[in-house]
Parts: C-alpha cells; sequence; structure tokens
C-alpha cells in the first residue's frame, strides 16, 4: 500500500509510489506531489500490440499544490513526432534547465503547474522516451496514435484515482492540433464503456493549431505580404508557382524574407541540446524511473513523421466542429507573430468554416482586449464566448505560451480553476 505524508497545503502526496519523483538533480527535494515512469498502451481499450509486448509511453506529472483537488492540464506538443520536453522545459512547464553538465534547475516564474496540475507523454511510440520493442508496434496513423494514448491515459489514471477525479484539460500546440481532438474523440468513446475510468473533459486548448492544412498553408501568402516580408508581385508568383504544392510555400517565402518564422521578431529557436545531456544523466533517469536501457533519440521521432506522412495534411475541422457541437469548450490560440503555416490568418479562414449554434455566436462576438488590468497594456484581442474563443497575442509567435507568459493567467479565468 502506498504511504501518504502531510504536506504544506493540507492535502496529502505520495512518498513511496513505485512512479513517485521526490527528487531532482540540480534541484533538490521537489516541492509538490510529482510521479514519472511508463504507461502501457495495453489494456481493455487497446489490448495488444502486434508483437504482443506490452510498449509504454513515458509521462511526468508535475502537481501543483493541493494536487489531489486541482485540475490536470495535459500537454502536447507537435511534430508530428515532436518531444513534449520542448513544452516542460522551454515553454510552460515547471522547470528551466539552466546547466545540464552541472546540473541545476531553476523554477518557471510563469509555469502552468503553479495554477493546476502539469503532465506530459511522450507520444508517439518512438518519440524520446517512449520505447517500442518492435517498428511494427508503432502507431501507422494519427488515429491510431490517439488510441494507443487514451489507453496510456487510462492505464496512468489507474494508478492515481485522485487525479482521476477531477478534469482534465487537453492543451498543446502545432500538430497537437491534430493529436487533441484525435485524443478527445477517444476519451468521449471511451466515457460511455463503464469498465473505463470516467474522464471529465472540460476543455481543449488549440495553440497555433493544425487543424485544415490546406485551407490555413493557402494563407500563407497573404500573412507574408501583409506583414511586409514579400511584394505584391512576390505574391503573386508564389500563388501561382506554389497553387498545387502548398506544403512547400512556407520554405519558399522563408528563402525571400529570410526571417525566422516561428517568430518574425525573433532569430531562433531556444536550444533543445541541454534538454537532452539532462535526461540522458544517469541520475536524471534514475530519478525519473526512466528504464536505463532506453537512448535518447533526436527531439523527434523520424519513423513517426514518416508513418503520418499519408495523413500529416488531413483536415480535422469536422472533428473540431463535433466536439464543439458536443459541448466540449474549445480556445484557440495564435500568436501574431507566428508566419508559419499555423499563421492567425489561416487559422480564421478555418475557425470560420465552423458551422452550428455556437460558431455563429463566435463569428458574432465583439472583439475584447486583453490586459491584465484595466491600467495595462493591451496583451492580445479575444473573441467569443465560453464554449468557442479564440486569443490572438500579441508579440508571440508558434510557441505562444513561452513568448507571453501571461496566457496561463488568462486560461485560469476563461476555464474557471
Amino acid at each position: 500500500m502506498t504511504s501518504l505524508a502531510p504536506i504544506s497545503s493540507g492535502t496529502t502526496r505520495s512518498t513511496t509510489a513505485h512512479d513517485a519523483v521526490t527528487e531532482l538533480p540540480g534541484l533538490g527535494k521537489v516541492a509538490t506531489q510529482q510521479f514519472a515512469g511508463y504507461a502501457s498502451i495495453t489494456g481493455d481499450a487497446y489490448p495488444k500490440t502486434r508483437s504482443g509486448y506490452a510498449e509504454s509511453l513515458f509521462y511526468w506529472f508535475v502537481g501543483a499544490d493541493d494536487y489531489a483537488n486541482k485540475p490536470t492540464i495535459i500537454w502536447s506538443n507537435g511534430g508530428p513526432g515532436s518531444s513534449s520536453f520542448w513544452g516542460f522545459f522551454l515553454e510552460n512547464g515547471p522547470y528551466h534547465i539552466e546547466s545540464a553538465s552541472e546540473p541545476k534547475l531553476t523554477e518557471r516564474p510563469h509555469a502552468w503547474n503553479q495554477h493546476a496540475n502539469y503532465l506530459i507523454f511522450e507520444h508517439p511510440l518512438s518519440v524520446m522516451l517512449s520505447f517500442a520493442k518492435s517498428a511494427k508496434d508503432l502507431p501507422q496513423t494519427p488515429e491510431e496514435g490517439a488510441q494507443q494514448y487514451y489507453q496510456a491515459l487510462q492505464n496512468f489514471l489507474s494508478l492515481h484515482p485522485e487525479v482521476a477525479k477531477n478534469p482534465i484539460i487537453l492543451a498543446g500546440e502545432s500538430y497537437a492540433g491534430t493529436y487533441l481532438p484525435l485524443l478527445a474523440r477517444e476519451i468521449k468513446r471511451g466515457n460511455k464503456h463503464e469498465h473505463n475510468i470516467q474522464i471529465n473533459l472540460k476543455s481543449m486548448v488549440l495553440m497555433d493549431a493544425w487543424v485544415e492544412p490546406y485551407a490555413q498553408m493557402s494563407m500563407d501568402t497573404e500573412y507574408a505580404y501583409s506583414h511586409g516580408m514579400i511584394s505584391r508581385r512576390e505574391k503573386q508568383k508564389l500563388d501561382k508557382e506554389y497553387k498545387h504544392n502548398y506544403p512547400a510555400l512556407n520554405a519558399a517565402i522563408q528563402s525571400i524574407c529570410g526571417l525566422y518564422m516561428t517568430n518574425i521578431a525573433e532569430l531562433a529557436d531556444p536550444p533543445f541540446q541541454p534538454i537532452m545531456d539532462y535526461l540522458n544523466r544517469k541520475d536524471v533517469r534514475a530519478a525519473l524511473h526512466i528504464h536505463s536501457d532506453i537512448p535518447l533519440t533526436e527531439s523527434w521521432s523520424a519513423a513517426i513523421a514518416n508513418n503520418y506522412q499519408a495523413d500529416v495534411n488531413k483536415s480535422v475541422r469536422k472533428l473540431v466542429n463535433k466536439l464543439i457541437d458536443q459541448g466540449l469548450q474549445t480556445i484557440v490560440i495564435s500568436g501574431l507573430n507566428d508566419a508559419k503555416d499555423c499563421n492567425f490568418m489561416g487559422t480564421e479562414k478555418w475557425l470560420h468554416k465552423l458551422k452550428g449554434h455556437h460558431a455563429e455566436t463566435f463569428k458574432d462576438a465583439a472583439t475584447q482586449p486583453w490586459r491584465l488590468s484595466a491600467q495595462s497594456p493591451v496583451l492580445g484581442y479575444a473573441q467569443g464566448d465560453q464554449t468557442l474563443t479564440w486569443l490572438k497575442v500579441l508579440n508571440a509567435g508558434h510557441m505562444a505560451a513561452m513568448d507571453q507568459p501571461n496566457i496561463i493567467n488568462w486560461l485560469k479565468d476563461r476555464i474557471g480553476f
């Protein structure tokens, strides 16, 4: 039986659960409840893999104060095949790596776990620390990956019923705009079966999200032209040349303007290598219950990118529309400096294709400036109601959660946690 020790918030925390994290190299004792380890992709919902092995997804849960009574945000990066450690260590997770060789972690001032529990899964199989004994067991499609993700989530929640009894919020960026609607559908399907853990899916947050790719890519030259990145003639030429090859269009624009398309006000991505170095330390692996024989891959899985290639430009707009019609609170966030295929103009295009009561209410809603207070500067613009909202964020790019840390305060007010 797991022993429980009191913590200052008045709740209890597990100190001997097999996946409990109590200390971290470069930090010392952790301040709140944490769990890390592996959740199998096999079970009642997804019975077995092709080879029969119990392949698993690595997870890391960082609790807020009074974690057993707080909602849990499940964060996902995109790719397809990118590591969610991008978010964990660089964007909105609990820590920043100051040094990996002489390990030093500092707590992120606006970490999302200050307000809710924060959980990542390294998914799909083969991403970073999540393993598969056979390439045959890797998901062949995003839908299959969502099934495996759902089963791993079921297995995690069966270990931690105190987490399962509180609301779940799905949040992520880029290709997570495809991952998360598919996962939300699996959750809703799974909730129809009594033997499954019933998941209280409260909200879905899609940040600079890949939802209807061709509609979004069709606005790349419009964004670039309206921001002075290309001339009118260049826009006309690009529209003609890439009319039947949208996936190559963004790179062509970048070759003309020379900007960092992820955020046109910045120069490059933050470095990922310190994350690789930190997670490859033996003491870190021991603290996080990482299998000793699991090597570190790159920050993304080439195998998943290859498997999903045929579906990478497949639209999930109709699925998002269905989830909204079912009452799932859906929040769309766009960094206005994002010049990639997920720029706000392309996002507007798919949003205005949505149909139904909630969609029409959203379209009729007035734009409201977002400020921290009546006297503070405008940080962005919100449109919509409680079910469907779009937040456009100033001075933020594709990684909007990193560029504008106060997004978590807006989300807290909008979602209500």
